[in-house]
């Protein structure tokens, strides 16, 4: 049996979901190009046609109001949060709210994986120093995290983001999630071992260490050599590259314009320059493009959140993608078990 080191081009399964990497560049939801689907339709109607194969979102926005309106009144979980909030990270305050929560009585596929978006989004708003009480009828799930006087581009920037998050194939977190489905285990359970796998920085927690990268240059000369210096050092610059795709990344150019537009000061402009300067480099040194991560980060901060928030985005916005390959692998009903190649000791007396 060949050996594939991290399991890379093997084909571990079949799925309906998604698409991506086609021609080297394309990403499509059940057929649907993930980029047009920004300009055409929210999140809402995303994550219904990802779980439902319906783009039709009002369900996912009634269920996803409920439950937020529930979470708020819940005394129990409000203590929780008391409780873990202050010596956590966000990534697990959302897996011990989501375990909390658990298995529900909720009939409908629909209807379980809103229960995890809307708990996922409540952590999120709970860190906003500004209320987000108000659900805007058309963005709810982006409204859910933003502030009550958030614009109407800021709005409709963190939906994109939350669009493009949503889905990705057979990605490290998705795999976790499917492995633990596939043992007949419940949605909770998996969706949790989802958000453990999304926490390291070689998959979720990129978009945290590219935006520690570039503040952490005073200016665009100074990003000019550090970059070139960790590069001489062989040192890794988070943000850059992709396991699929071979040409670009489809969703950085739609996160780059947002980040352009939403330029409010003299330091957020500074900041895009930088990271600017870094893309050029990489292009130019490395022949590397910039993954959704790079300027994933920049957008996130544009937003007004704090750095630890940006993976419990990510969260936010995949927990559907994951929920949809979790009812996909029940209802294939394989135990994922592969095999391993052994490289220790032949034998012993």
């Amino acid at each position: 049996m060949e050996y594939s080191p991290g399991l890379r081009g093997v084909i571990a399964g079949e799925t309906k979901i998604s698409t991506v990497g086609m021609e080297g560049t394309s990403l499509r939801y059940r057929g649907y190009d993930a980029i047009k689907l920004t300009e055409t339709h929210t999140y809402e109607d995303v994550a219904s046609l990802i779980i439902s194969d319906d783009l039709n979102g009002s369900d996912f926005t009634t269920f996803f109001k409920q439950y937020y309106s529930e979470l708020n009144g819940d005394n129990d979980v409000n203590n929780l949060f008391k409780q873990i909030k202050s010596r956590l990270h966000p990534m697990d305050v959302i897996r011990t709210i989501v375990s909390y929560i658990g298995e529900s009585d909720k009939k409908s596929d629909l209807d379980l994986t809103t229960q995890i978006s809307a708990a996922v989004a409540y952590v999120i708003a709970s860190y906003n120093e500004n209320d987000t009480s108000e659900l805007d009828d058309k963005y709810t799930v982006a409204s859910s995290m933003l502030s009550n006087n958030a614009s109407s581009d800021q709005l409709q920037a963190l939906d994109d983001i939350l669009i493009l998050y949503a889905e990705h194939g057979f990605n490290a977190s998705t795999f976790a999630t499917r492995v633990t489905g596939s043992t007949r285990s419940d949605l909770t359970s998996s969706i949790v071992s989802g958000i453990g796998t999304l926490k390291g920085e070689l998959h979720g927690g990129a978009n945290e260490r590219a935006v520690e990268l570039i503040n952490s240059f005073k200016d665009v000369d100074d990003a000019k050599s550090g970059v070139m210096k960790m590069l001489e050092e062989k040192k890794k610059i988070m943000g850059f590259g992709h396991g699929v795709y071979k040409i670009q990344d489809p969703r950085s150019p739609v996160v780059k314009s947002w980040v352009e537009k939403l330029i409010s000061d003299d330091d957020a402009k500074l900041r895009y320059e930088i990271a600017q300067k870094i893309d050029e480099i990489m292009d130019k040194e490395k022949k590397l493009f910039p993954n959704v991560d790079f300027y994933g980060g920049l957008l996130l901060s544009e937003l007004d959140f704090n750095v630890n928030l940006f993976t419990p985005i990510f969260v936010a916005g995949r927990s559907v993608g994951w929920a949809a390959h979790y009812f996909e692998q029940r209802a294939d009903d394989t135990l994922i078990r592969p095999a391993a190649k052994y490289i220790g000791v032949e034998e012993r007396d």
